[in-house]
C-alpha cells in the first residue's frame, strides 16, 4: 500500500485554498490539525512525539499507512495516508499538504478512492478540512471560507453576492437556497449543509425577494427555488450553459416525507460539490 500512489485510483475530493495568516506559526497550526485527524482515525499510525518533526517518516500497518516528508527548503510538509476498507473491497487514499508560497500559507487536500465500481461510493469530505476551515482564515477569491450559510435578505447584501458568483478569482461552487414565505423551510438545514461542504463550497440564503430579483442581475436561466439549490461553478458569467449552474432537486418523490431521512437531501448536494471540486482540479 503506497499512500502517494494515487494514478490507478479515482479522485473524490480536491481542495486547494490560501491562509491571509502567513507564517509558521500557521502553518505548524495547519500541520497540527492534519496530525490531530490522523490521530482520531489511525492512532496506531501516530509516530511519537520525537518522531513526529522528522522531515521524513513512513509508517506502515496491515491495511494502513503512513507518509510524511518535508521539502529540502522546507517550504512544503506533505502527508499522506493510505488505508483499506474494512470489508477489503477499496482502498482510500488522502493526500494534504502545507506550503509556504511566499505570499501565503496554501493548504490542499486530495482523497481517491480504488474499485470505484460495484456498491455505491459514499463520499464526504475528510474532516481535517473542516478544522482547516475553523482555525485558518482561509480565503476564495478575497471572500473568507466559512462553514456557515451568508444570509442575502437585503440588495446591498445580494449585490455583494452576485459580485461573488461573478468574481474571476472565485474558485469554489456558490450553493444558493430560498425559503419559502414566512418560514424558514428551504429544502434542506442550510447550516448542516454549510458544514458538510466546509472548504469546498459556499452556501447562501436568498430570501423570497432577493431571490426573484437574482435573475436581474445574474440573467436568465439562474432562478433560484425553494426546495432546490441552484450550484454556481467557479468561472460563470452572465451567459453560460445551464448545467454550469445546475439547479439540483431532491430527488425523492413528490409527498415523501423528509423527515424519514433528512440528510438525504444534503448528502446529494455534498456528493455534486465533491464532484465539482475534481472537475475543477483537471
Amino acid at each position: 500500500m503506497n499512500p502517494s500512489a494515487t494514478s490507478s485510483m479515482q479522485m473524490v475530493v480536491h481542495a486547494r485554498l490560501p491562509s491571509n495568516a502567513r507564517s509558521p506559526r500557521n502553518r505548524h497550526r495547519a500541520q497540527q490539525l492534519v496530525w490531530q485527524w490522523v490521530a482520531s482515525k489511525w492512532p496506531r499510525l501516530m509516530p511519537s512525539a520525537a518522531e513526529i518533526e522528522a522531515p521524513h517518516i513512513e509508517r506502515a500497518l496491515p491495511g494502513q499507512a503512513l507518509l510524511v516528508s518535508t521539502s529540502g527548503n522546507g517550504t512544503k510538509w506533505s502527508l499522506s495516508v493510505a488505508h483499506s476498507e474494512r470489508n477489503g473491497k477499496r482502498t482510500w487514499t488522502t493526500q494534504t499538504s502545507v506550503t509556504d508560497t511566499g505570499r501565503t500559507d496554501l493548504v490542499a487536500l486530495q482523497t481517491a478512492c480504488s474499485d470505484v465500481g460495484g456498491t455505491p461510493l459514499v463520499v464526504a469530505p475528510p474532516k481535517v478540512l473542516g478544522a482547516w476551515v475553523e482555525a485558518l482564515d482561509l480565503d476564495d477569491g478575497g471572500v473568507p471560507v466559512i462553514g456557515n450559510p451568508r444570509m442575502v435578505s437585503q440588495r446591498a447584501q445580494l449585490d455583494s453576492f452576485c459580485a461573488h458568483v461573478l468574481s474571476g478569482l472565485r474558485t469554489l461552487p456558490v450553493i444558493a437556497l430560498t425559503n419559502k414565505a414566512r418560514t424558514h423551510h428551504y429544502g434542506v438545514d442550510p447550516h448542516g449543509l454549510a458544514e458538510a461542504v466546509r472548504g469546498l463550497a459556499h452556501v447562501a440564503c436568498l430570501s423570497p425577494e432577493m431571490a426573484a430579483a437574482m435573475p436581474g442581475l445574474l440573467g436568465r436561466g439562474t432562478k433560484v427555488v425553494q426546495g432546490a439549490a441552484r450550484i454556481f461553478a467557479p468561472g460563470f458569467g452572465r451567459v453560460e450553459r445551464t448545467d454550469d449552474h445546475p439547479l439540483v432537486r431532491d430527488p425523492r418523490e413528490p409527498g415523501v416525507d423528509a423527515g424519514a431521512d433528512p440528510g438525504a437531501f444534503r448528502r446529494l448536494l455534498c456528493r455534486q460539490v465533491c464532484q465539482m471540486s475534481v472537475q475543477s482540479s483537471a
